[in-house]
């Protein structure tokens, strides 16, 4: 049966598309709302700091959930709860009743449910896609991840200009409206949500996947790889947007943005034929390599058009990435710990990810825009010349050694 036709795939995807697109448009929407309330840079700042000490603080025990009470049950409730809490923002933007107070609390629920839910729809791609369709089903998820990560924030603005409440009603609706889609998915696939055991809440079973990741050598690899890589593109990136409004090119800032998601969407395409004709570490090397190269290169041109071109280089070579950490953690990961393990994966990297642009807006600060962009490519480098090296990717299971086999959809032959 093709993918397209897993009517529980694809309700699952169109809930974290919606889930998603709500996530991404309040980026935008929360510091807007909060300078036009407080007048207070230093308050927009909290509510970001805010947003990942909730993150951070949920994770120990998110993946608990997931593994306790079943990916469906998580996500249904995580966004529900989600979706309330916007329905409320909504409410006090329209009675001009916001105070810092109440964007934090909103802040929390979103930020700290985002991680449970994350971790519960990566976890259901192995109970309702066939193995041989992961490949395709994650090469999916990596357009739809590139087209909302263009579309939120520009969804966000546009609904914020006609009206402040516009942005957080359309943030409650996607949130409400996901939780209906997986509460009524089709009975075949509510009884696959059971967890395999009931882990207790002891720090030992809390860390499992913690433990799991560092005692693998390959998916500790892959882990490090995707930390390094998005902390090194979303830094070089803000230096290249920084640059650009600075020089007063507008052009060249809206360049940037459109090599950027150009990349990400044409690496999405391109990633499923890479992953079913070459082998794992040869495209892990070739996307290691390709993100050390294009950070560089962009150090040493003072041309925006040329460092936006070599920035959507980089973003070409980052999904191949994410297919394939993601194709080996649903392969290699035991079902009874799966949700601790993605809660980790799926939540790390986007801290440490957060922190290449605080770093780029800092070093900015004391170093000219060149030097700031070398000093992103030391790491990228690093890791480029550690996996050319690593026997983690040499002596690893045999899925790291040989391409990924998938066997292609009936309908599709």
């Amino acid at each position: 049966m093709a993918l397209y036709r897993n009517q529980t795939y694809v309700r699952l995807w169109a809930s974290y598309t919606l889930s998603s697109l709500g996530t991404f448009a309040s980026l935008v929407s929360f510091p807007l709302l909060v300078m036009a309330s407080s007048r207070s840079p230093v308050s927009v700042g909290l509510i970001s700091f805010a947003g990942a000490s909730f993150m951070l603080l949920a994770l120990p025990w998110a993946g608990l959930l997931v593994d306790r009470t079943g990916w469906q049950a998580v996500m249904v409730r995580a966004d529900l709860v989600r979706g309330i809490a916007f329905g409320a923002m909504t409410c006090t933007v329209v009675t001009h009743q916001v105070t810092v107070a109440t964007v934090l609390g909103v802040t929390a629920v979103n930020s700290a449910l985002g991680v449970p839910f994350f971790a519960a729809a990566a976890t259901a791609l192995r109970a309702t896609v066939p193995a041989e369709q992961l490949s395709t089903a994650l090469s999916a998820n990596q357009g739809r991840a590139a087209i909302v990560t263009i579309l939120g924030p520009l969804a966000g603005a546009a609904l914020y200009e006609v009206s402040p409440a516009l942005p957080f009603a359309m943030d409650a609706a996607s949130f409400l409206v996901s939780a209906a889609l997986v509460a009524t998915l089709p009975t075949v696939a509510a009884t696959t949500t059971g967890p395999a055991g009931r882990p207790s809440a002891r720090w030992t079973d809390v860390t499992a996947g913690w433990r799991f990741l560092r005692g693998h050598p390959v998916l500790r690899y892959m882990t490090l790889n995707v930390i390094v890589t998005d902390f090194g593109i979303n830094g070089a990136v803000v230096v290249l947007v920084v640059s650009a409004s600075a020089s007063g090119d507008a052009l060249g800032t809206g360049l940037i943005t459109a090599c950027t998601g150009a990349g990400n969407l044409l690496g999405s395409a391109v990633t499923l034929p890479a992953v079913r004709r070459a082998r794992p570490r040869t495209l892990i090397l070739a996307a290691t390599w390709t993100g050390a190269l294009a950070v560089s290169a962009i150090a040493v041109t003072d041309r925006v058009p040329w460092g936006a071109l070599l920035a959507g280089c980089f973003c070409v070579a980052t999904p191949v990435i994410g297919v394939l950490t993601n194709r080996m953690l649903l392969e290699e990961v035991p079902q009874d710990i799966i949700g601790r393990v993605q809660s980790v994966f799926q939540t790390v990297p986007r801290l440490v990810a957060a922190t290449g642009p605080v770093a780029a807006g800092l070093l900015l600060g004391v170093l000219p825009a060149p030097a700031v962009l070398s000093v992103f490519a030391v790491p990228l480098t690093a890791l480029a010349l550690f996996s050319t090296r690593t026997r983690a990717l040499r002596s690893g299971p045999a899925d790291a050694a040989a391409p990924l086999a998938t066997t292609p959809d009936r309908d599709d032959r």
